[in-house]
């Protein structure tokens, strides 16, 4: 078997060209339009000889998914995603053409997620070559539409049941390969509406105003913890004012006023008891309505199933400082999970650099990264 660090090196140029035309073609989404990094992926995928197949649910919004190995053994499935958020502003160099510097590439979808994709194709491209020795089948997914709720991506695969596994790792997670993501906080969008009366501007006191109303009712909250258990690997659950609009003119009462905020929510709450929790708060300060709008469940898997423990084995082995983790964000891994799919994540990003200008991924790092996933892949393969 060919050693993975040889593979690795001898490729390197070449899948550095792959990532940076991965940045340049605009994926931003919305619109999304992923057929063009998809082009990049099929090209290199046909010159490797693997089987693959593209899935749009929407024109232009190509999800790309190949497998190699035995169909018969365990389905062990990595998963990335093409598309990325707008660029923003505060970039130094120009956020769609690729800039290397001392070691490290800057651009947008650097590390969310064309540097993950890139991996994850490199990896692919050891696999096919040891292929004949390979016992279980891997899967690997370049999804669309995740920056969006993944509706025209990994759930309409999953959900038209165009992938299957027994097992993912969804390679979006960040932490530079020092953790690996075992739980999810839930995400529970709420409209909040607050009712007040009419009245002239003059004579504010013959009216009742639903955004005084909905700023005493923020106020409340924007300290306030909502009551639940404490958790392992999650940290307590937050509250985000997202949106708010009330009012008709400067010169009336506001009857009406919305606010729509996203809550993080534990294992051991439940969006019913958190809307009663909420209306309870709010009874002193008028009239309100609430309406979930968004429920995402939290999920979490066992700390000791088969990857968790395969990834720690590689990492102990590699003398690689690694640690459990929960997120207080959402990726695909919640839905591998909500469809009886075990799933963790692990990456080599940095934290705190998505989405944020000069985004950009250390290139030692992602070529370590698909060193350390070719081992795990291999560590299952016994």
């Amino acid at each position: 078997m060919t050693v993975p660090e040889e593979f690795i090196n001898q490729r390197k140029g070449l899948y550095i060209k792959i990532l940076c035309d991965l940045i340049s073609a605009k994926t931003v989404n919305p619109p999304g339009d992923e057929y063009l990094a998809a082009k990049i992926i099929k090209k290199r995928l046909s010159k490797i000889g693997a089987w693959y197949k593209l899935y749009d649910k929407k024109r232009h919004r190509t999800n790309v998914v190949a497998k190699i190995g035995n169909e018969k053994g365990r389905k062990i499935l990595i998963s990335t995603h093409l598309d990325v958020v707008p660029a923003g502003e505060g970039w130094e160099t120009d956020p769609f053409t690729p800039v290397i510097k001392d070691g490290v590439l800057y651009g947008r979808g650097a590390c969310d997620n064309k540097g993950q994709a890139a991996a994850a194709l490199l990896v692919l491209d050891y696999l096919k070559s040891v292929e004949k020795q390979l016992k279980n089948q891997y899967i690997f997914v370049f999804a669309a539409d995740e920056e969006q709720g993944s509706q025209l991506g990994l759930k309409y695969l999953l959900s038209e049941r165009k992938v299957e596994a027994d097992y993912a790792i969804v390679v979006d997670v960040a932490g530079a390969m020092q953790k690996v993501t075992v739980a999810e906080k839930g995400v529970l969008n709420i409209k909040v509406t607050a009712k007040g009366r009419q009245a002239h501007g003059s004579t504010p006191q013959k009216g009742v105003s639903a955004i005084a109303g909905m700023a005493k009712f923020i106020s409340k909250l924007d300290h306030y913890i909502l009551k639940h258990q404490l958790h392992k690997y999650l940290t307590r659950p937050t509250i985000n004012f997202g949106t708010i609009k009330g009012g008709s003119a400067p010169n009336t009462v506001a009857a009406h006023c919305e606010c729509v905020i996203n809550i993080r929510y534990l294992p051991s709450q439940s969006p019913k008891d958190i809307v009663e929790e909420l209306k309870r708060l709010s009874e002193r300060f008028g009239e309100f309505e609430f309406d979930i709008l968004v429920n995402a469940p939290p999920t979490e898997v066992n700390e000791h199933n088969l990857l968790v423990e395969t990834i720690r084995h590689v990492a102990e082995r590699r003398e690689m400082n690694l640690k459990l983790k929960g997120l207080s964000g959402a990726t695909d891994t919640k839905s591998f999970i909500l469809n009886d799919i075990t799933a963790v994540g692990f990456d080599f990003a940095d934290d705190y650099v998505a989405h944020n200008a000069n985004e950009y991924c250390r290139l030692d790092n992602l070529f370590k990264f698909c060193s350390v996933l070719i081992d795990v892949c291999l560590e299952l393969n016994k």
